[in-house]
């Protein structure tokens, strides 16, 4: 148990010094073996813990997706499909929104670097499937159907609009942000 804990600890410390140094630097700028004379490791820790530099610039993957299956469980499943996905978007903006200083240092990075956009697809892709066949589960269903499918899809494009809203207003918090996005598209549906 211990060792476990340690060990998370200096995965964490060597994720926090590499984002540090592409913050400072530019991802495209920094080395492995830069991370690891900054964080103080030798280079064979570091592939213990990572296997590339994009892996510890995406350490979060684990955290995120344990995250949007905890969100999925507080979805109250008796309630309209269209008020779980508000649901499920409050819950994981309000999430998101503890990871604030993380994206906002990463999202610059992501953005400019076409390695790192394509990954940050193939994640959101792979978060969407996540939420479909935890849905899926929480409805009854042995797979996701065609609905499961389309909520989890609404579920991400709410979260890209909340992300763009917030890009555009740093101050406001990302969960107020998903709200008026909802509310924004629940309207645009509604136009005749």
């Amino acid at each position: 148990m211990e060792r476990s804990r340690r060990r998370d600890q200096s995965r964490q410390r060597v994720e926090a010094v590499a984002l540090d140094l592409f913050t400072r630097r530019g991802f495209s700028e920094v080395t492995v073996e830069q991370v690891c004379a900054e964080a103080g490791i030798a280079t064979a820790t570091f592939y213990r813990y990572f296997s590339s530099k994009e892996d510890v610039f995406f350490g979060y993957e684990s955290l995120f997706l344990d995250e949007i299956s905890r969100c999925v469980e507080r979805v109250d499943i008796s309630t309209s499909p269209s008020e779980q996905v508000s649901r499920f978007v409050e819950g994981f903006a309000a999430f998101l929104e503890t990871q604030r200083e993380s994206l906002a240092r990463r999202d610059g990075m992501v953005r400019s670097v076409p390695a790192l956009w394509a990954r940050t697809m193939a994640n959101q892709r792979h978060w969407e499937l996540t939420v479909a066949t935890s849905l899926a589960a929480r409805r009854g269903h042995e797979e996701p159907d065609e609905d499961d499918e389309l909520d989890a899809s609404l579920c991400l494009v709410l979260l890209r609009g909340a992300l763009r809203a917030w890009r555009a207003s740093p101050s406001e918090p990302l969960a107020h942000a998903a709200a008026l996005v909802t509310v924004r598209l629940r309207n645009r549906m509604c136009e005749g």
